[in-house]
């Protein structure tokens, strides 16, 4: 798309890559109105192919954080929950081309099985490149997430940025036993559900005036 001028400066300025995220997600609430998943999604590929190339290029990172938590404590919020499940097998559902959830998951769990799933071409090739990298024992799948098969999963994380979060955690709950983990809120209630606050909308766009 064609990345209005403000948000492009702040990309591709000097900032840490993950500092340009957060600015532009306060930017983002400064303007207000309604904002589209082109735009949303751009910004956030934008800075997590900022984090894969580096890695490409430099090797292993000093250490891994989750960038996109604006308010923080998401990490902590996973792990009270995984800390539960014997055995983890876990999907990660609209990866995107950095899951540096994979990477904090399978740090902490080193006998986690993890299936990073995305339906972006650029967004999976990347994350496959980054992952062979790091020496991750991490798979990738390209895949729309509604399609696949989460019988072999216990737990299911669904990122905020995942449109059509109803539908899809209604499958996955009907057809598995998987607790899943979604980032943001949806109209249902499950003893296997987890909603995790999130500023983005069920159509995986930025809502600058949600909570």
């Amino acid at each position: 798309m064609n990345l209005p001028a403000k948000y492009r400066e702040i990309i591709l300025g000097g900032s840490e890559p993950g500092e340009a995220y957060q600015k532009c997600m306060k930017t983002l609430t400064a303007d207000g109105g309604e904002i589209d998943y082109e735009l949303t999604e751009t910004i956030v590929y934008a800075t997590e192919a900022r984090y894969a190339t580096e890695i490409l290029a430099n090797g292993r990172p000093q250490r891994f954080w989750n960038f996109g938590d604006l308010e923080g404590g998401a990490d902590e919020r996973h792990y009270r929950i995984l800390d539960g499940i014997e055995h983890l097998d876990i999907a990660f559902v609209g990866s995107g081309p950095y899951p540096v959830s994979a990477f904090l998951i399978k740090t902490r769990y080193p006998t986690a099985r993890i299936t990073c799933i995305d339906n972006h071409i650029a967004a999976h090739i990347l994350a496959k490149a980054v992952i062979a990298k790091l020496g991750m024992d991490i798979v990738t799948r390209f895949e729309d997430a509604i399609d696949v098969d989460y019988r072999p999963f216990n737990a299911v994380v669904v990122a905020a940025m995942v449109s059509g979060k109803r539908d899809l955690i209604e499958k996955i709950l009907e057809t598995s036993d998987a607790t899943v983990i979604v980032r943001g809120r949806v109209n249902l209630n499950h003893e296997r559900l987890i909603q995790l606050g999130s500023t983005f909308r069920d159509d995986g766009s930025f809502g600058a005036n949600t909570s």
